[in-house]
Protein backbone atom coordinates (compact mmCIF):
# COMPACT_ATOMS: atom_id res chain seq x y z
CA UNK A 1 0.00 0.00 0.00
CA UNK A 2 3.06 2.64 0.51
CA UNK A 3 3.47 2.91 -3.49
CA UNK A 4 -0.41 3.36 -3.80
CA UNK A 5 -0.11 6.17 -1.17
CA UNK A 6 3.03 7.37 -3.05
CA UNK A 7 2.18 7.92 -6.38
CA UNK A 8 -1.66 8.89 -5.33
CA UNK A 9 0.28 12.21 -3.61
CA UNK A 10 2.72 12.43 -6.48
CA UNK A 11 -0.30 12.94 -8.55
CA UNK A 12 -1.95 15.23 -6.08
CA UNK A 13 1.44 16.87 -5.94
CA UNK A 14 2.59 17.36 -9.21
CA UNK A 15 -1.07 19.14 -10.24
CA UNK A 16 -0.86 21.28 -7.15
CA UNK A 17 3.17 22.01 -7.98
CA UNK A 18 2.31 23.19 -11.42
CA UNK A 19 -0.41 25.08 -10.81
CA UNK A 20 1.38 27.68 -8.19
CA UNK A 21 3.90 27.74 -10.50
CA UNK A 22 1.34 28.61 -13.54
CA UNK A 23 -0.55 31.37 -10.89
CA UNK A 24 3.14 32.52 -9.92
CA UNK A 25 4.62 33.02 -13.66
CA UNK A 26 0.81 35.06 -14.42
CA UNK A 27 0.88 37.04 -11.36
CA UNK A 28 4.45 38.38 -12.11
CA UNK A 29 3.94 39.05 -15.43
CA UNK A 30 0.61 40.96 -14.67
CA UNK A 31 3.40 43.06 -12.26
CA UNK A 32 5.58 43.74 -14.82
CA UNK A 33 3.20 44.97 -17.13
CA UNK A 34 0.56 46.84 -14.81
CA UNK A 35 3.09 47.42 -11.27
CA UNK A 36 0.08 46.20 -9.07
CA UNK A 37 -0.08 42.71 -7.58
CA UNK A 38 -3.31 41.00 -8.04
CA UNK A 39 -5.19 37.60 -7.74
CA UNK A 40 -6.65 37.33 -11.34
CA UNK A 41 -10.33 36.16 -11.70
CA UNK A 42 -10.75 32.77 -12.70
CA UNK A 43 -12.99 33.49 -15.15
CA UNK A 44 -10.25 35.55 -18.14
CA UNK A 45 -9.21 33.62 -20.64
CA UNK A 46 -5.45 34.13 -20.41
CA UNK A 47 -5.75 33.09 -16.55
CA UNK A 48 -8.19 29.88 -18.20
CA UNK A 49 -5.16 29.28 -20.90
CA UNK A 50 -2.58 29.41 -18.13
CA UNK A 51 -4.34 26.75 -15.62
CA UNK A 52 -4.77 24.54 -18.74
CA UNK A 53 -1.40 24.45 -20.14
CA UNK A 54 0.09 23.72 -16.31
CA UNK A 55 -2.59 21.13 -15.78
CA UNK A 56 -1.05 19.44 -19.27
CA UNK A 57 2.35 19.90 -17.97
CA UNK A 58 2.07 18.59 -14.50
CA UNK A 59 0.33 15.52 -16.64
CA UNK A 60 3.20 14.83 -18.58
CA UNK A 61 5.32 15.32 -15.70
CA UNK A 62 3.93 12.43 -13.64
CA UNK A 63 3.67 10.41 -17.31
CA UNK A 64 7.59 10.81 -17.29
CA UNK A 65 8.00 10.17 -13.57
CA UNK A 66 5.90 6.98 -14.00
CA UNK A 67 8.17 5.87 -17.37
CA UNK A 68 11.51 7.42 -15.88
CA UNK A 69 11.57 5.37 -12.59
CA UNK A 70 9.88 2.55 -14.15
CA UNK A 71 6.95 1.76 -12.62
CA UNK A 72 5.34 0.96 -15.75
CA UNK A 73 7.75 -1.00 -18.09
CA UNK A 74 8.12 0.13 -21.98
CA UNK A 75 7.64 -2.84 -23.58
CA UNK A 76 5.02 -5.16 -25.81
CA UNK A 77 3.78 -6.92 -22.93
CA UNK A 78 2.47 -4.05 -20.97
CA UNK A 79 0.80 -2.50 -24.35
CA UNK A 80 -0.11 -5.80 -25.82
CA UNK A 81 -3.03 -5.38 -28.63
CA UNK A 82 -4.19 -8.68 -27.55
CA UNK A 83 -6.78 -8.74 -30.01
CA UNK A 84 -8.64 -6.13 -32.40
CA UNK A 85 -11.96 -8.13 -31.37
CA UNK A 86 -10.75 -7.45 -27.69
CA UNK A 87 -10.33 -4.00 -28.18
CA UNK A 88 -13.58 -4.07 -29.74
CA UNK A 89 -15.85 -5.66 -27.01
CA UNK A 90 -13.69 -3.27 -24.18
CA UNK A 91 -15.15 -0.35 -25.73
CA UNK A 92 -18.43 -1.39 -26.33
CA UNK A 93 -18.47 -2.41 -22.59
CA UNK A 94 -17.51 1.01 -21.46
CA UNK A 95 -20.65 2.23 -23.74
CA UNK A 96 -22.66 0.22 -21.80
CA UNK A 97 -20.88 0.96 -18.30
CA UNK A 98 -21.93 4.41 -19.16
CA UNK A 99 -25.54 4.29 -19.73
CA UNK A 100 -26.22 2.88 -16.43
CA UNK A 101 -23.73 4.74 -14.62
CA UNK A 102 -24.66 7.90 -15.19
CA UNK A 103 -28.15 7.29 -14.45
CA UNK A 104 -27.21 5.87 -11.20
CA UNK A 105 -24.69 9.12 -10.93
CA UNK A 106 -27.72 11.18 -11.37
CA UNK A 107 -29.13 9.26 -7.83
CA UNK A 108 -26.21 9.97 -5.87
CA UNK A 109 -25.61 13.79 -6.63
CA UNK A 110 -26.59 16.92 -9.03
CA UNK A 111 -23.91 18.84 -10.54
CA UNK A 112 -23.00 21.97 -8.50
CA UNK A 113 -22.82 25.38 -9.91
CA UNK A 114 -18.75 25.19 -9.85
CA UNK A 115 -19.06 21.70 -11.67
CA UNK A 116 -20.70 23.24 -14.43
CA UNK A 117 -18.35 26.28 -14.29
CA UNK A 118 -15.29 24.10 -14.73
CA UNK A 119 -16.85 21.77 -17.22
CA UNK A 120 -17.66 24.67 -19.45
CA UNK A 121 -13.76 26.28 -18.58
CA UNK A 122 -12.77 22.86 -19.80
CA UNK A 123 -15.06 22.07 -22.84
CA UNK A 124 -14.71 25.78 -24.10
CA UNK A 125 -10.74 25.03 -24.36
CA UNK A 126 -8.86 22.72 -26.97
CA UNK A 127 -6.10 22.56 -23.95
CA UNK A 128 -9.28 21.57 -22.15
CA UNK A 129 -10.35 19.03 -24.56
CA UNK A 130 -6.90 17.76 -25.40
CA UNK A 131 -6.09 17.16 -21.46
CA UNK A 132 -9.76 15.63 -21.06
CA UNK A 133 -9.83 13.22 -24.36
CA UNK A 134 -6.16 12.23 -24.99
CA UNK A 135 -3.80 12.81 -22.11
CA UNK A 136 -6.28 11.69 -19.29
CA UNK A 137 -6.40 8.58 -20.69
CA UNK A 138 -2.95 7.74 -21.05
CA UNK A 139 -1.78 9.32 -18.25
CA UNK A 140 -4.51 8.03 -15.77
CA UNK A 141 -4.19 4.22 -17.40
CA UNK A 142 -0.46 4.34 -16.93
CA UNK A 143 -0.78 5.53 -12.93
CA UNK A 144 -3.86 4.19 -11.56
CA UNK A 145 -4.07 0.98 -13.66
CA UNK A 146 -0.65 0.43 -14.50
CA UNK A 147 2.01 1.79 -11.45
CA UNK A 148 -0.90 0.76 -8.76
CA UNK A 149 -2.86 -1.70 -9.90
CA UNK A 150 -0.16 -3.52 -11.62
CA UNK A 151 2.30 -3.56 -9.06
CA UNK A 152 -0.39 -4.52 -6.17
CA UNK A 153 -1.07 -7.62 -8.73
CA UNK A 154 2.55 -8.59 -8.62
CA UNK A 155 3.25 -8.62 -5.10
CA UNK A 156 0.71 -11.20 -4.34
CA UNK A 157 -2.08 -9.09 -3.69
CA UNK A 158 -5.97 -10.42 -4.62
CA UNK A 159 -7.10 -9.30 -7.66
CA UNK A 160 -10.29 -8.15 -5.91
CA UNK A 161 -8.32 -6.08 -3.74
CA UNK A 162 -5.82 -4.85 -6.10
CA UNK A 163 -8.98 -3.28 -8.22
CA UNK A 164 -11.23 -2.23 -5.78
CA UNK A 165 -7.90 0.20 -4.36
CA UNK A 166 -7.17 1.50 -7.56
CA UNK A 167 -10.59 2.17 -8.44
CA UNK A 168 -11.16 3.84 -4.99
CA UNK A 169 -7.89 6.02 -5.41
CA UNK A 170 -9.24 7.05 -8.95
CA UNK A 171 -12.13 8.21 -7.86
CA UNK A 172 -10.95 10.05 -4.82
CA UNK A 173 -8.10 12.11 -6.73
CA UNK A 174 -10.89 13.35 -9.57
CA UNK A 175 -11.60 15.33 -6.56
CA UNK A 176 -15.03 16.24 -7.04
CA UNK A 177 -18.52 14.44 -5.58
CA UNK A 178 -19.87 15.33 -9.13
CA UNK A 179 -17.28 12.61 -10.50
CA UNK A 180 -16.03 10.78 -8.28
CA UNK A 181 -18.73 7.79 -7.73
CA UNK A 182 -18.43 7.49 -11.02
CA UNK A 183 -14.37 7.69 -12.00
CA UNK A 184 -14.77 4.77 -8.98
CA UNK A 185 -17.26 2.38 -11.16
CA UNK A 186 -15.49 3.23 -13.65
CA UNK A 187 -12.16 2.12 -12.73
CA UNK A 188 -13.57 -1.26 -11.41
CA UNK A 189 -14.51 -1.94 -15.47
CA UNK A 190 -11.26 -0.75 -16.34
CA UNK A 191 -9.56 -2.89 -13.68
CA UNK A 192 -10.97 -5.71 -14.34
CA UNK A 193 -9.97 -5.70 -18.21
CA UNK A 194 -6.54 -4.96 -17.14
CA UNK A 195 -6.24 -8.10 -14.45
CA UNK A 196 -7.84 -9.87 -17.44
CA UNK A 197 -5.36 -8.88 -20.20
CA UNK A 198 -1.87 -7.36 -18.40
CA UNK A 199 -1.96 -4.62 -21.49
CA UNK A 200 -2.87 -1.01 -20.54
CA UNK A 201 -4.10 -0.92 -24.17
CA UNK A 202 -7.73 -1.74 -23.68
CA UNK A 203 -7.77 -0.05 -20.46
CA UNK A 204 -6.66 3.35 -22.33
CA UNK A 205 -8.77 2.37 -25.66
CA UNK A 206 -12.18 2.21 -22.99
CA UNK A 207 -11.07 5.08 -21.06
CA UNK A 208 -10.64 7.23 -24.52
CA UNK A 209 -13.62 5.96 -25.65
CA UNK A 210 -15.24 7.01 -22.38
CA UNK A 211 -13.97 10.66 -22.07
CA UNK A 212 -14.36 11.14 -25.96
CA UNK A 213 -17.73 10.36 -26.38
CA UNK A 214 -18.86 12.48 -23.39
CA UNK A 215 -17.25 15.87 -24.95
CA UNK A 216 -18.93 14.35 -28.40
CA UNK A 217 -22.11 14.67 -26.29
CA UNK A 218 -21.33 18.37 -24.74
CA UNK A 219 -20.59 19.53 -27.71
CA UNK A 220 -23.78 18.11 -29.65
CA UNK A 221 -26.49 18.34 -26.54
CA UNK A 222 -29.02 21.65 -26.24
CA UNK A 223 -28.15 20.95 -22.71
CA UNK A 224 -25.14 18.70 -21.64
CA UNK A 225 -25.80 19.43 -18.00
CA UNK A 226 -29.62 18.04 -18.19
CA UNK A 227 -30.66 14.72 -16.20
CA UNK A 228 -31.17 11.51 -18.16
CA UNK A 229 -34.78 12.22 -16.69
CA UNK A 230 -35.02 15.11 -17.79
CA UNK A 231 -33.85 14.70 -21.34
CA UNK A 232 -36.03 11.24 -21.75
CA UNK A 233 -38.60 11.27 -18.62
CA UNK A 234 -38.24 8.41 -16.40
CA UNK A 235 -39.13 6.06 -17.76
CA UNK A 236 -37.13 6.08 -20.39
CA UNK A 237 -34.31 7.05 -18.82
CA UNK A 238 -34.79 3.64 -16.75
CA UNK A 239 -34.99 1.63 -19.72
CA UNK A 240 -31.39 3.42 -21.31
CA UNK A 241 -30.19 1.89 -18.51
CA UNK A 242 -31.51 -1.39 -18.34
CA UNK A 243 -30.39 -1.79 -21.67
CA UNK A 244 -26.72 -0.32 -20.20
CA UNK A 245 -26.43 -3.11 -17.86
CA UNK A 246 -27.36 -6.27 -20.24
CA UNK A 247 -24.81 -4.81 -22.60
CA UNK A 248 -22.34 -4.35 -20.30
CA UNK A 249 -22.86 -7.95 -18.60
CA UNK A 250 -23.04 -9.42 -22.27
CA UNK A 251 -19.41 -8.01 -22.86
CA UNK A 252 -18.33 -9.26 -19.55
CA UNK A 253 -19.21 -12.90 -20.10
CA UNK A 254 -17.85 -12.65 -23.89
CA UNK A 255 -14.21 -11.32 -23.08
CA UNK A 256 -14.43 -14.06 -20.07
CA UNK A 257 -15.58 -16.73 -21.89
CA UNK A 258 -14.47 -16.37 -25.64
CA UNK A 259 -11.88 -13.53 -25.71
CA UNK A 260 -9.49 -13.95 -22.56
CA UNK A 261 -10.72 -17.08 -20.43
CA UNK A 262 -7.61 -17.24 -18.35
CA UNK A 263 -6.54 -14.04 -16.31
CA UNK A 264 -2.55 -12.81 -17.34
CA UNK A 265 0.17 -14.43 -15.50
CA UNK A 266 1.07 -11.69 -12.50
CA UNK A 267 3.57 -13.43 -10.71
CA UNK A 268 6.64 -12.00 -10.71
CA UNK A 269 9.37 -13.97 -11.65
CA UNK A 270 11.89 -14.62 -8.65
CA UNK A 271 15.54 -13.49 -9.13
CA UNK A 272 16.87 -17.52 -8.85
CA UNK A 273 14.80 -18.10 -12.17
CA UNK A 274 16.57 -16.18 -14.04
CA UNK A 275 19.94 -16.84 -13.37
CA UNK A 276 22.01 -19.23 -15.13
CA UNK A 277 22.04 -22.49 -14.17
CA UNK A 278 25.28 -24.47 -12.99
CA UNK A 279 26.00 -27.19 -15.55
Amino acid sequence: MGRTIKLALYFIGYQLAFAFVGMFIYVLSLYVSTGTLEIPEATTPTFITVTLISGIVSTLAMAAHILGWKYVELNRETFSVYSYRLLVASCVFVIGMGMWTSYLSEWITTPSEEFIRTMKIMMGNPLGVISVVILAPIVEELVFRGAIMGHLLKTGKSPAFAILVSSLVFGIVHGNLEQAPFAFILGLALGWVYYRTGSLLPSICMHFVNNGLTTVNYYLSDNPFASMQEEMGLAGATLYAIGGILISLACIFYIRKKLVPQPANWKEESKESVLPQEV
